[in-house]
Parts: C-alpha cells; structure tokens; sequence
C-alpha cells in the first residue's frame, strides 16, 4: 500500500516543488525513492505547511528528517488506497501575505468577492505551452488586515498555474485604484492571457491539503518546524526594524 507524507518546507531555499536539480522533489526522491503523487507543485520561494508526497515505502518520520536537507520537513503520515491520487484534495487552502501601503480594504473585498466561485479565470493563469482546462471553483477568498499587513485566504479544490499570485495582484490592484471592478468582471467574463502579472512568490504559503485521511502526527518533527519557521521570523522582525530605523534616519535629513 503507498502512504501518504505531510511536507512542510521554507520555500526561500528550493527552487519550487519539482522540475528543477535545486527543486525540492529531487531530496525528496534520495530519501523515498519514488514519488508516487505529490498534493500541489509549489512555484519558486512559495513555502509550504502541509504539502504532501505519496511514495511506496513508509520510513520512521524521525529516519526522513534526518536525511532531508535543512528548511525541509516530513510531519505526518497516512497509509492510503492504492487507487489514492493526492491531486483529488477535499480543498486547499493558500495564504498571501503582502505589506498595507494604504490599499482600500472595501475595494479588494468587493474584488474578492467578485472572483470567488466558478468563473474562467484564464486572465490569471500562465499556460506552460499545454492546453488546460482554465475553468475553476474558488471556494472562498478572504481579506484581512493584521496590522501594517494584508492577509489574503484563498480556499479551493485545486488552483492552476501562478494563478493564486494573480488573483491576489488583481485584488491589491483593486485596492490601489489600479483595477475597478468592472475590470475584474471584464477580466472574467472577456479573458485577456498574460494581462494579470503575478504577485512576488514569497508571500505565498500553502497552509493545507485536506483529505479524508487519518494521519498519523509526529509532534517532534512538527514543533521542530515550528521552532525553525518562529526564529527565521523574529530575525526577520529584527532585520526589517533596522531597516525601518534606517530610513527614519533618512528622513530625519529631509526636514
């Protein structure tokens, strides 16, 4: 029977999921041998919670971890059919994080809601070169301010390429006064490939793949990731306050 592995990964260190020497499916591969599935192909800087691979082979998870490379970490798994394709998720659920600089939240709200359910959203996706279905459901989208930051959840059953990236350009755009929401029905309703651009990929994490499947948590491993994932956020608090005192400075000279 194959068995299905929770991933959690800093994407900052990998060149995406898969299709690439420094991509994170080939450490993935020294360790399982074969990856049988794999729940989301993540882009380049996009981290991840709770990714997933499906491989023949069940390791202890304390074994994995030990072979894997830092930033990277099995946390669950879960022995499945072995029809299972880890493809056919319940739903997944995305977050993007992406800095206040006074965007309207009623206008990205009124975006979100606009792009939430089934539509053609070819304006926000980029082809590899095949022909795809470009129809999806996008389940729900929610916009939240926390602090200085946007917090931006987007919940569906499966997104297309860089297509969560330009959806949450479209609705930052919408709070910029960039986009109107005429434009983003436009957009939907007569699609223009390639207008949309994308958001930078690391604000994007993917924080579930939900399964009707038990898995087994190894709390070790998880809090190891946890305690990983906390330090790199307080150094990096640090280092934007200092950056922050830096230009406070600068405008000290202004006056």
């Amino acid at each position: 029977m194959p068995y299905l592995y929770r991933i959690a990964y800093d994407g900052t260190l990998f060149y995406g999921f898969t299709g690439h020497s420094r991509s994170l499916e080939p450490a993935l591969k020294r360790v399982f041998g074969e990856i049988l599935g794999r729940g989301s192909r993540t882009d380049p800087g996009v981290s991840a919670v709770a990714n997933t691979v499906m491989v023949s082979q069940k390791l202890p998870i304390a074994l994995v971890n030990s072979k894997l490379p830092r930033g990277v970490w099995a946390w669950a798994v879960a022995e499945v059919p072995q029809s299972f394709n880890p493809r056919r998720a319940k739903f997944r659920h995305y977050l993007y994080v992406a800095p206040h600089w006074g965007e309207d939240l009623g206008s990205m709200r009124e975006a979100a809601e606009v792009l939430a359910g089934t539509h053609d959203f070819a304006s926000f996706i980029q082809r590899r070169g095949e022909k795809i279905s470009t129809i999806a459901t996008v389940m729900e989208i929610k916009v939240e301010l926390r602090g200085d930051l946007i917090y931006m959840h987007f919940v569906g059953r499966g997104f297309k390429n860089k297509m969560i990236r330009k959806l949450a350009w479209a609705i930052l755009a919408a709070g910029r006064g960039i986009f109107n929401i005429r434009d983003i029905r436009e957009l939907l309703e007569r699609p223009r490939p390639g207008v949309v651009p994308s958001a930078p990929a690391e604000g994007l994490v993917l924080l579930n793949i939900e399964y009707d499947v038990d898995f087994q948590i190894d709390y070790t491993a998880l809090r190891s990731a946890y305690v990983y994932f906390l330090s790199k956020y307080r150094h990096a608090v640090a280092h934007a306050a200092a950056l922050k005192a830096v230009g406070e400075t600068l405008a000290t000279w202004e006056q």
